[in-house]
């Protein structure tokens, strides 16, 4: 199995290789990875007690970064490596302030982990959520460095627990620690004979905490100001159809605040092609001063960063990539009290399953569905009330995680 392993990591350089010719995302990730061994030494190799913090893309930093921020306020002095996968992370956080180098993570070669690992002093990593690497792993347990796997879940049906894959399964023994995020991952891990902690997701910890932070937007204030708002959160195409849809059918009126997971100009037209010649809508970037933004039925954010800011303001949320099993964030809108919505299709999320379960959201499986239950939350004060509650309280029983991982880590 090591040797099919090691066959698929080069056909998968071959296969971005020959894509980079077309695919600008892939030309990142080949141009990323240049002269990686260079700029990490040149980076870092005066560094002591370095702690890295490996992530897949955006999603899994926002699970790193309470931690970090943890270790930063604890322990200043402590050198932080940050490693992405994707150029869609990496590209938004190449200049995170409190690391003191962040990269792309070279291909999983023996060769690479050896002198990745090798080429610095590192003396703790983080993996997290599904990161597991069988090289870097192998490396690490050689080298004697304590690694964890933080804020993972498991669920059977995964490569790890089928007949096949016990290769891969006897990866997950490698790791000092594995720190999962509900019980259903612990008891999968334990059936399998893993040992786990649970210490719950990182995430909630990061959105409590953003959201006590959060910044005053006028645009989108004034906006929102007395008029039941839906924010449509990093929405892809069938949120954004469904909600345009119910907004001309129904019989509540509301507003429609946009902030596409896409914000490329071609995105942005396709929405923009959809809404009917006698709605009123507004984009973010051509908000001028003097314009009566109470006159707008819709605002669509077309600039980065502003999203979790303008949650504070809504009603309701209906968030994006529940239809194909791709869900973005719910827990920043849960964090203001707002009930979300989203598409029926998250058993890789397990936030939304409990976020349900506990009364906070609704699941959608199509439009009749959507509409049905948004007229229920906008006609019925209580119903809202509830549900806002509810959200609350959801979102601040589930912090703690990062002081559980810290203590068991750094303060071990």
């Amino acid at each position: 199995m090591s040797i099919l392993y090691s066959i698929s990591i080069r056909f998968y350089a071959v296969a971005i290789r020959l894509a980079s010719l077309w695919n600008p995302k892939a030309k990142q990730w080949i141009n990323g990875r240049k002269n990686w061994q260079e700029n990490l030494k040149n980076a870092l190799s005066e560094k002591k007690n370095i702690h890295w913090f490996h992530c897949a893309s955006l999603g899994e930093f926002e699970q790193a970064r309470p931690l970090i921020e943890k270790i930063k306020s604890e322990k200043p002095d402590t050198p932080i490596l940050v490693s992405f996968f994707s150029p869609s992370g990496y590209e938004q956080r190449k200049n995170y302030e409190l690391a003191d180098y962040v990269c792309y993570l070279p291909l999983d070669t023996k060769f690479n982990a050896k002198t990745f690992i090798s080429s610095i002093n590192i003396s703790k990593v983080y993996f997290v959520k599904y990161e597991v690497w069988p090289n870097f792993f192998r490396e690490l347990k050689t080298q004697n460095i304590p690694f964890y796997l933080i804020s993972a879940t498991f669920r059977e049906g995964q490569i790890y627990f089928k007949s096949t894959g016990r290769w891969f399964k006897k990866l997950l023994e490698l790791p000092t620690q594995i720190f999962v995020q509900d019980k259903a991952s612990m008891e999968v891990l334990k059936k399998h004979n893993i040992d786990s902690f649970l210490a719950g997701d990182t995430r909630y910890d990061r959105v409590f905490m953003a959201a006590k932070k959060a910044t005053t937007n006028k645009i989108i204030e004034d906006f929102c100001r007395g008029k039941f708002t839906l924010i449509v959160g990093s929405s892809w195409e069938k949120e954004e159809e469904i909600v345009l849809q119910a907004f001309y059918n129904s019989d509540e009126f509301f507003k429609v605040v946009f902030a596409p997971h896409d914000i490329s100009e071609s995105h942005i037209k396709g929405i923009l092609s959809k809404i009917k010649q006698d709605t009123k809508y507004i984009r973010y970037s051509e908000v001028k001063e003097g314009v009566n933004l109470q006159d707008f039925d819709m605002l669509i954010l077309d600039n980065i960063g502003l999203l979790s800011n303008a949650y504070q303001y809504g009603s309701v949320a209906f968030i994006g990539g529940g239809f194909t099993n791709a869900l973005h964030n719910i827990l920043e809108p849960a964090t203001f009290g707002l009930p979300v919505f989203y598409g029926s299709n998250h058993k890789k999320f397990p936030e939304a399953k409990d976020m349900h379960m506990n009364g906070g959201s609704f699941e959608v499986h199509d439009y009749l569905d959507f509409e049905m239950k948004l007229e229920l939350i906008m006609e019925s004060e209580e119903v809202l009330a509830h549900k806002t509650k509810k959200n609350k309280e959801f979102i601040q029983s589930r912090i703690g995680a990062t002081g559980i991982i810290y203590l068991k880590t750094i303060d071990s």
